[in-house]
């Protein structure tokens, strides 16, 4: 059996393996995230990230191509693999859709690099990791399987999608807002796979739901959006985020929330309530913490709390603030619960 974690996690994972030198694969349905996290993993932690696709790969790219040096031959180390002097001491050599590589000679060169960290004269740089990433065949993947002992080589962790993490993920990456209030509201669009044989090739994953804040952050026209979001989340799941992003239409600007906390007006609807929380999330900061919670003070106290949660979750600074401090005692019960 493989570790089951979320997707969110996996990061933390990841740098138990950096300090023990294994490798990892990482699997799990497409589009949740798998490649991103493991990429922002190599860039902010250990400093750098080489990134093949398998299914791209030929033999010259993992062997090498052969040439002569006086009466012996020898092969000619690829370009594609990490080198210190190029690619300092640190970082990830991450194979995505590994399980979907169909050449075997290309799968017997990596199974050397795998189980010997060596390709012929190559040597892989002591502070390098090697990670696998690919999609298991109930995922929709190829998976032509590894062998036993390629499979032995490998720490396993099978990543599952947290809505609740992912949500948290989303706020701090910017995420569209509208966006991420409708996965609160509408959990069964998060990721959504489409049944066998459906010729509707455009599904919810959370890949396709930041391309959606991406169309949205151009401020298209109304005549064009339905079509633009259905291109890449479907059509079933753009019919309900066009119907949520009516309703939630009353979403005050951030920066007037933070200006005029006491003014501002608040909105009635629960998916737009839901919506400025996400957005202040993300806007929140030590200097102006105070007039976020002053105005969110003005709704429901689960919005206050769900806002403090995630906001200081994701910018542990904000503790330190007086706000936050004044903001507990205020509601110690809920906040201990």
């Amino acid at each position: 059996m493989t570790a089951k974690i979320a997707v969110t996690d996996l990061p933390q994972y990841l740098a138990f393996a950096t300090k023990h030198g294994n490798s990892v694969l990482v699997v799990g349905e497409s589009g949740i995230g798998k490649t991103e996290m493991t990429n922002d993993f190599a860039y902010n932690v250990l400093g750098n990230a080489i990134d093949w696709r398998g299914t791209q790969l030929g033999d010259a790219e993992v062997r090498g191509v052969p040439y002569r040096e006086g009466e012996l031959s020898r092969w000619a180390i690829p370009d594609l693999l990490p080198r210190v002097e190029r690619d300092g001491e640190k970082g990830a050599l991450i194979l995505d859709e590994l399980l979907d590589v169909t050449m075997v000679s290309v799968m017997a060169s990596l199974q050397q690099l795998f189980h010997e960290r060596r390709l012929g004269d190559y040597v892989l740089p002591e502070g390098w990791i090697i990670i696998g990433i690919g999609n298991r065949r109930e995922h929709g993947g190829i998976n032509r399987g590894l062998s036993y002992a390629l499979q032995d080589r490998f720490s396993h962790y099978e990543v599952v999608l947290d809505p609740e993490g992912l949500e948290r993920h989303f706020m701090a990456k910017g995420i569209d807002p509208m966006v991420t209030s409708f996965l609160h509201m509408h959990r069964d669009y998060v990721h959504k796979r489409p049944d066998k044989g459906d010729g509707n090739w455009a599904w919810p994953t959370p890949r396709s739901w930041e391309k959606v804040s991406n169309t949205r952050k151009l401020g298209p026209p109304e005549v064009l959006k339905f079509n633009l979001y259905a291109a890449d989340v479907g059509e079933a799941a753009a019919t309900a985020f066009c119907a949520h992003e009516k309703v939630a239409s009353q979403v005050p600007d951030p920066d007037d929330c933070i200006k005029s906390p006491e003014k501002t007006k608040v909105p009635e609807n629960p998916s737009a309530r839901y919506a400025i929380a996400c957005s202040l999330v993300h806007f929140a900061n030590p200097d102006n913490f105070e007039p976020i919670l002053k105005y969110m003070s003005r709704f429901p106290a689960e919005y206050g709390i769900m806002l403090v949660k995630e906001s200081t979750t994701i910018k542990p600074e904000l503790q330190d603030t007086d706000a936050f401090t004044k903001f507990g005692m205020e509601n110690i019960d809920i906040m201990l619960g």
